[in-house]
């Protein structure tokens, strides 16, 4: 089994979370098994209907995007064309608030990845698309949850958190272990790094707030395990009506041996920042490539981000697996989605 893999077979077990095995409103359910890991309630997602849910999608504006980062913002886009409000929040407040520095390159950024998503069909009129430092509701949101935010339950700190009755996994041993061989550049007080927690929470429970939705479906990868029901739990202490349920993606193996492909561990993926050809070579790089699907960064990244199916992606598992011509034919037509992906992010600059 796949380091991947054991983390959400060991989150599920350990932490009683649910599979992702059934169409969330008219999202299908090959999709939804294909993109998703894990989720704090199978039940909540059952009931889920755009009539009274909200999709929030949050990304984090730290660099060129990433196969992981693109698989987020094509959630957000799958959303709404299955007729869910999707609010997409571009957070370059909470980088601010993590790092330091100058908030106005991250803004630029920001605008950037809003200027992207707009070319990938996202809809803001149907949903929202937010730059956070711009955004008044969140920010006044998180001032309205400030009494009640808890910023060592954030961390795992602190008596009775669900954090402290569970060893990580081998997958985020050496997720921390990667972070901790980079240094970040960053000049942010303590307290600055304690607000980034509340303002997450805030993008998701602000929508709340406005009793149009009695449920937020807050979509994050299988890294950022609890923080759908700690954004939760604060907003039921916080006293804000509806429900925040937390939808785990699967995530992308890095490449050259590193655990996922981050934007903040360099070499670790393939981005929209390489030249279109760099991608292409880099996508039918055999290195990348193994008859077990689980191995194999390619299959990996096109079932977390493709213009395919959800039923083409699990039909491509067993193809990956034989090695047939059907493979060797998905895996040219990705490298070309992804280059064209590459020139479409280029152009926002």
């Amino acid at each position: 089994m796949s380091l991947l893999d054991a983390h959400n077979s060991t989150v599920r077990d350990q932490r009683g979370y649910d599979g992702v095995t059934d169409a969330i409103g008219d999202l299908s359910a090959p999709y939804c098994r294909e993109r998703f890991a894990f989720t704090d309630s199978a039940a909540a997602l059952a009931a889920a209907t755009p009539a009274d849910t909200l999709v929030s999608v949050g990304i984090s504006p730290t660099g060129d995007p990433h196969v992981g980062t693109l698989g987020q913002l094509e959630s957000a886009v799958a959303f709404q064309e299955a007729g869910f409000d999707v609010q997409a929040v571009l957070a370059d407040q909470v980088v601010y608030n993590a790092r330091g520095g100058s908030l106005s390159p991250l803004t630029a950024l920001a605008e950037r990845y809003a200027a992207f998503l707009r070319e990938r069909e996202f809809e803001p009129r149907d949903g929202d698309l937010v730059i956070q430092s711009e955004s008044f509701d969140i920010l006044s949101t998180a001032f309205r949850l400030a009494p009640e935010y808890d910023p060592d339950a954030d961390s795992g700190e602190g008596s009775g958190d669900e954090e402290e009755d569970h060893e990580p996994t081998a997958f985020e041993e050496a997720l921390a272990a990667a972070y901790e061989d980079v240094e970040t550049p960053g000049d942010a007080s303590a307290f600055s790094e304690q607000c980034c927690g509340l303002l997450l929470a805030a993008d998701t429970v602000s929508p709340l707030e406005s009793d149009e939705y009695g449920r937020a479906l807050l979509v994050l990868g299988a890294d950022n395990v609890g923080l759908g029901s700690r954004v939760d739990d604060l907003r039921a202490t916080a006293g804000v009506a509806g429900s925040v349920v937390g939808l785990y993606s699967h995530l992308v193996p890095g490449v050259d041996g590193t655990p996922k492909m981050s934007k903040s561990v360099p070499g670790s993926s393939i981005h929209l920042g390489m030249a279109p050809d760099e991608v292409r070579e880099r996508v039918r790089d055999p290195a990348l490539d193994a008859p077990d699907p689980a191995e194999s960064v390619v299959y990996r990244m096109l079932r977390h981000a493709s213009p395919f199916s959800g039923a083409e992606r699990a039909a491509l598992r067993e193809s990956c697996a034989a090695g047939d011509d059907r493979w060797t034919d998905a895996v040219e037509e990705y490298a070309d989605y992804l280059a064209e992906a590459a020139d479409q992010w280029q152009q926002t600059g």
